[in-house]
């Protein structure tokens, strides 16, 4: 059964939400047509007078405009994998300034001579401005924009990732950016209002597959995320993803900000195999680990496959960035200036740029590193928060591995592979399951494990039980998935169960069922496809 889906990504920055996205030409729609390759789908989208837009090979496709009264007829042909409506990317948000470096332990690893020298990272985002901090550090761009501004970043939120990433400049606090000698890769999919077409990031994407060599890029900062309306093997920016994954390349993605409940994590984080970052506040007191506490926006897990997200939480709230005063997101978060060109900002897009900078500085000092071996390191070398006597404060849901601890992953990384036995582009399911009102970690025979018995959670923000972290099973790789891919539509009584009792389509029981086609009734509503509604403001 072939699928017609609709998508739109959003910042996972906490900024204002802008206006409503407008509608698509009636005559013509932009569409991405997947099939056994990129040349077969463009033959196929020509054949019912499809302009072709863009060839996107990472996922086998062509992003095209197509006359509206020929989808149906073009996704009806045998040779067609799947049509995705093609949506547009749409900006979120702001907050008050945590010295990341100082958080996660930097300056032990720059002690040590690592600072990301000959590293590459492509953000994909808004773009990256030329600033005195990365002058000459830009080594390439790219702009997957046709007629996008002259202006390398209007909008102002990638410069903001990259300088969280790779900024050598310092404030009050030392120094801004994680891997302060980085080189960054500016892959352009965003417009000055920060919206962008879906095939924009894809083409993005399949330009750093084609030149990741080149530019020696070993990380991607995904500060994006969408919402789900399929398992993430079907979502083509998690199969892109994993081509990079596949190929080499670490993929960093946020968790997303609709947190606090369960399930609430967003395309590209809900894909098992790259590294989904939450996010975490010092509440100020830095030196202090007691206090510290995930912010309430921070996504929580499992995925919709039922794998245990977040993998790991960085510090994401009342962070220092810079970018142009001029820019579309400094004029609407002028309360957010500190002086000059700094800026306060938050959510799970900077937690997440914070850790494309350690594994910067992973990769440095262990060049030879695969991305399993990267995540399992970074996992790891994690500290959970915990209570004296040893029990998690809080779900694994929410902390996955626990806080980044860049001098234990760097300086002494734990061997070992992420992922066991999963290969990208297979099909897999992970060890979470609700059952009897609450969320368990379950084998094979979808029973719940007896070592695992305390990660039990409600779905709330409090957490009230659970063994310290050890490494375990349920984040060394996933079950293979041997039910349909064709989603059928709900009945009242299905039940979700991760892989075990599948039924069909996504239903939840307690709080998490479907009422008529794709609201959520206890709390967690969208519109639909892969639209959010909006995101919640954070402000501390």
């Amino acid at each position: 059964m072939k699928r017609i889906l609709t998508i739109s990504l959003f910042f996972v920055l906490l900024t204002a939400v802008f206006s409503a996205i407008p509608s698509h030409s009636p005559t013509t729609q932009s569409i991405v047509v997947q099939a056994a390759n990129s040349q077969v789908a463009g033959e196929l989208a020509q054949k019912y007078g499809g302009q072709i837009q863009a060839e996107l090979p990472i996922i086998n496709a062509v992003s095209v405009k197509l006359p509206s009264h020929q989808a149906a007829a073009l996704a009806g042909e045998d040779q067609v994998v799947a049509i995705y409506e093609d949506g547009q990317v749409k900006v979120a948000g702001n907050a008050p300034e945590m010295d990341a470096p100082e958080v996660i332990g930097a300056a032990a690893v720059w002690a040590a001579g690592y600072r990301g020298q000959g590293i590459g990272v492509a953000v994909v985002d808004t773009g990256i401005a030329p600033m005195n901090w990365n002058r000459q550090r830009i080594i390439a761009r790219y702009d997957a924009l046709d007629n996008g501004s002259h202006k390398p970043d209007p909008h102002g939120h990638g410069t903001m990732m990259a300088s969280l990433i790779g900024n050598d400049h310092t404030d009050s606090n030392g120094t801004i950016g994680v891997a302060p000698a980085v080189n960054l890769v500016d892959v352009r999919v965003l417009d000055e209002e920060g919206k962008g077409a879906y095939s924009d990031i894809l083409e993005g994407l399949n330009w750093i597959l084609q030149n990741k060599d080149v530019y020696n890029i070993r990380v991607v900062n995904l500060s994006l995320v969408g919402g789900i309306d399929s398992p993430y093997w079907a979502d083509p920016i998690n199969q892109a993803v994993e081509a990079l994954w596949a190929a080499g390349v670490v993929v960093v993605a946020a968790a997303g900000n609709d947190g606090p409940g369960a399930m609430s994590i967003a395309v590209p984080g809900n894909d098992p195999f790259v590294i989904t970052v939450g996010a975490y506040t010092d509440n100020f007191t830095p030196a202090n680990e007691g206090d510290d506490y995930i912010t309430p926006f921070s996504g929580a897990g499992p995925t919709e496959t039922g794998f245990v997200k977040p993998d790991v939480v960085a510090p994401g709230a009342h962070m220092v960035a810079m970018t142009k005063a001029g820019t579309t997101w400094a004029h609407s978060h002028r309360e957010a200036r500190i002086r000059g060109e700094y800026y306060q900002i938050a959510g799970t897009s900077s937690a997440t740029a914070v850790t494309s900078g350690v594994v910067a500085l992973m990769l440095q000092a262990n060049p030879a590193m695969t991305p399993n071996q990267a995540k399992y390191a970074l996992m790891a070398a994690a500290r959970p928060a915990s209570y004296a006597d040893g029990s998690l404060a809080w779900s694994i849901f929410q902390q996955g591995a626990g806080r980044v601890d860049a001098a234990t992953a760097v300086l002494n990384p734990p061997a070992g592979e992420a992922n066991a036995n999963m290969i990208p582009g297979q099909l897999y399911v992970g060890p979470a399951t609700f059952q009897d009102g609450v969320f368990v970690i379950v084998g094979e025979d979808g029973q719940p494990m007896s070592d695992a018995a305390g990660y039990s959670w409600t779905g709330g923000y409090s957490w009230t039980g659970g063994y310290s972290w050890t490494g375990g099973y349920s984040w060394t790789g996933g079950y293979s998935w041997t039910g349909s891919t064709d989603w059928q539509e709900w009945q009242d009584g299905d039940v979700w169960q991760s892989g075990y009792s599948w039924t069909g389509g996504y239903s939840w029981t307690g709080g998490y069922s479907w009422t008529g086609g794709y609201s959520w009734t206890g709390g967690y509503s969208w519109t639909g496809g892969y639209s959010w509604t909006g995101l919640a403001d954070y402000n501390n």
